[in-house]
């Protein structure tokens, strides 16, 4: 039986990607020098201090919400700290309603409300 999931991600400055988890809302469950275990609800990922261009831009990851409207203006309340993300307005789509988010290392998040 499955249980769990827990991605890691690439950081291109492993500090500014561990603020930003933080203050996108996430607990720091685990951490030492290269490696960042992140949780909050059921969710949980790791961000590691490696970096590939390549391998960061072909991530994606989805992560479900039940008020993606609160989350896409939270990560519009934060974006003056970081320049270099970059998110899309809420689009509906065949699996619900969703926004686009590039996080500091340039991971792809999906953030979805399944229900619409």
């Amino acid at each position: 039986m499955l249980s769990m999931i827990q991605p890691f991600i690439p950081t291109i400055d492993f500090e500014i990607s561990k603020q930003f988890y933080i203050d996108l809302g996430f607990e720091i469950a685990y951490e030492d020098d290269s490696l960042t275990l992140f949780k909050k609800d059921k969710v949980s990922f790791f961000i590691q201090q490696a970096y590939e261009k390549t391998w960061a831009e072909n991530t994606m990851i989805q992560l479900y919400t039940d008020d993606v409207n609160a989350f896409l203006e939270h990560v519009k309340s934060i974006k003056s700290k970081y320049q270099m993300i970059k998110h899309t307005e809420l689009m509906k789509v065949h699996y619900g309603t969703t926004f686009h988010l590039l996080d500091p290392a340039g991971v792809l998040w999906h953030i979805t409300d399944p229900r619409g």
